[in-house]
């Protein structure tokens, strides 16, 4: 009902105005800051937190945010960032609502808001009967290539591997972990964990922490992925009547409680990421800057650039309570694709895990831009 809703104003609108409606006009539509429950200078100052971050960044680059003008260039940024940085306090909610516009995305749908977080493994530098689970560096035979650079259409990344001249589709999960038992990517394995499972949700997550049997805890993040689409496998056993709740938690417990199936059912999920020991000490989203708990969220930058400020109100699925913040997109992922879809980054520990690992619930996504000369006056 609220698509068609929709559909029926911006048509009616267009007939109104003898206007045609750009993309950008019909999925970011005018809100204001009196829209954004919970809206204070607390939430301004955890904006600020993750934005700076960002500024990091964006003060490097001229030019167009993004395809779409909505989001301005960055040159619009550079002293948005320095007086950032200057303002704190009472003045910091003035300082958004001041230089900022809001606009709500897509407002008739329902949208998808997931979390994720750091996980924490142990491990070992060196194989051993307990550290017997390797995470692998990316390996020297994955090939990569753009379509577009050989004169096609398609503009993304492909990868694959070299046979007899031929390139071909790199190995999936299954492929991978065989070559692995042949003796394969020995000299590739960054380090060694203890539980293939964990393994596995690591690479969901894209990064982590190692705690080596050293006592010394380490920062891991991908480094590179196989090229096969990530699929996810608490649909698998749903589909097999295998569960009826599919949260992180379940689906880790099943796979616990039934090892004889592990395998079957983690091949189901043919991607698979390589990893690297990272120095940052922390992890580190897709524009490259350091994550903040409760404050990052990654989108489909296809839609949202990263580091473009954010409002999301959703549910937080693991105790059924409102949950609106104000944050900065800072990262993608595989699976998060849609113009009202998010995922939240929740730190680092149990809680972080218990949330993300139930957090699956719909809601509302806003987007502040930077407001042009000609609105301010």
């Amino acid at each position: 009902m609220k698509k068609i809703v929709w559909g029926l104003m911006l048509s009616l609108i267009t007939l109104a105005t003898g206007c045609s409606w750009m993309p950008w006009q019909r999925t970011f539509q005018p809100a204001t800051f009196s829209d954004l429950p919970g809206w204070d200078n607390g939430e301004a100052k955890g904006l600020k937190t993750s934005l700076m971050h960002s500024c990091e960044v964006y003060q490097k680059r001229s030019g167009p945010v993004s395809d779409n003008a909505l989001f301005g260039t960055y040159e619009q940024w550079h002293p948005l960032c320095d007086q950032l940085s200057e303002t704190d306090g009472n003045a910091l909610t003035a300082f958004f609502q001041q230089n900022f516009d809001v606009y709500r995305v897509a407002p008739w749908e329902d949208g998808l808001f997931t979390g994720y977080y750091s996980p924490l493994l142990y491990g070992s530098r060196q194989p051993s009967e307990r550290y017997h689970v390797p995470l692998i560096d990316k390996p020297a035979d994955l090939v990569m290539f753009n379509p577009k650079d050989f004169g096609m259409e398609k503009d993304t990344v492909l990868k694959g591997k070299l046979n007899r001249g031929w390139l071909i589709p790199y190995d999936d999960r299954e492929g991978i972990n065989r070559r692995f038992a042949k003796g394969h990517y020995r000299d590739d394995v960054v380090l060694w964990v203890d539980d293939t499972v964990d393994r596995f949700f690591l690479q969901i997550q894209g990064s982590g922490f190692v705690q080596l049997d050293t006592g010394e805890q380490v920062y891991v993040r991908i480094s590179g992925r196989n090229g096969h689409p990530y699929f996810a496998i608490g649909r698998y056993l749903k589909r097999e009547g295998l569960l009826e709740t599919v949260t992180m938690q379940s689906i880790r417990q099943w796979l616990k409680d039934n090892p004889d199936r592990l395998e079957e059912v983690l091949y189901q999920n043919r991607d698979f990421i390589f990893f690297s020991e990272r120095p940052e000490g922390g992890p580190i989203g897709a524009q490259g800057v350091i994550l903040t708990p409760d404050r990052s969220a990654a989108v489909d930058r296809s839609i949202i650039p990263l580091g473009t400020p954010l409002w999301l109100e959703t549910t937080l699925t693991a105790d059924d309570s409102h949950w609106a913040h104000a944050m900065t997109a800072q990262d993608v992922g595989s699976a998060i694709k849609g113009k009202v879809r998010a995922d939240i980054f929740f730190g680092a520990g149990k809680e972080a895990a218990a949330n993300a690992g139930h957090q699956n619930a719909g809601g509302k996504l806003y987007v502040f831009v930077p407001r042009t000369k000609e609105k301010n006056r």
